[in-house]
């Protein structure tokens, strides 16, 4: 994985209820909506300041959106691709269950996020979601390195395959394994932070290649669960280390 960036994040949010629904056969496989209430934050390495993939701080300001509230489960793709004649990820793993998903390249991330309803988070979005609100942690549900591990799967403390989903605690906003387990595709995004005063200009997915993933997964060094950390590859990269977590709007 090429890295492109790193961030961090301040976040004024509130969790609401879940309310939208969702389809019986995939609420039965655990798939939830969080409503996340959306304000301003600053987005970037605020707390060293010196990761310049994501220098200059900015401030951002998000809209209301809903979450899943866990990664997507190996379950939850196996029934989307039965229902939809696509082919599943990891078909020679027996143990799959609520295992998060991966291996699955960018296009059948936002293909899944779209049957759901919904479509893939803005790295906006997702760092808002990561970070918990105005708390801007360091990581999802912490800021203290010494209890990462309680709420992070990564190198350290996982195995070669990804983990059950909802095993470690989760982030301020209920969200849980937004660090580690698998990184999580991303949808829109831009390259460069925005100077003071400027406006940020964002990638034109169709003309560029070049996709971001975020979180971190179960093979990755501690430092890649930041929530301000930025990592990029090619949407055409599979890998049993990046999956999905989907968004939909209002």
């Amino acid at each position: 994985m090429i890295r492109i960036r790193s961030l961090p994040l301040f976040l004024l949010v509130i969790t609401g209820c879940a309310s939208v629904s969702v389809p019986a056969e995939f609420e039965a496989v655990g798939f939830e909506w969080v409503r996340l209430e959306g304000g301003p934050y600053l987005m970037g390495d605020s707390f060293e300041q010196s990761v310049q993939d994501a220098l200059p701080v900015h401030g951002v300001r998000i809209q209301p959106f809903y979450v899943s509230r866990y990664e997507t489960t190996l379950d939850q793709y196996d029934l989307f691709a039965e229902k939809t004649g696509r082919e599943t990820v990891l078909p020679n793993e027996s143990n799959r269950g609520t295992r998060a998903a991966g291996n699955m390249v960018w296009e059948d991330a936002l293909a899944f996020c779209a049957f759901m309803g919904g479509r893939l988070p803005t790295e906006q979005e997702w760092e808002y979601a990561a970070a918990g609100g105005s708390k801007k942690q360091l990581y999802p549900g912490t800021d203290d390195e010494t209890q990462m591990e309680e709420f992070v799967r990564y190198r350290e403390n996982s195995m070669a395959e990804s983990f059950p989903v909802g095993r470690k605690k989760p982030n301020a906003f209920g969200l849980f394994d937004m660090g580690g387990n698998v990184a999580e595709w991303i949808g829109e995004y831009y390259e460069f932070y925005p100077e003071p005063g400027q406006d940020p200009i964002w990638i034109d997915l169709s003309a560029r290649e070049l996709r971001l993933a975020r979180g971190g997964g179960f093979s990755a060094e501690q430092h890649v669960a930041r929530t301000y950390w930025r990592a990029g590859t090619l949407g055409t990269v599979t890998t049993p280390t990046i999956g999905v977590r989907c968004v939909r709007d209002p």
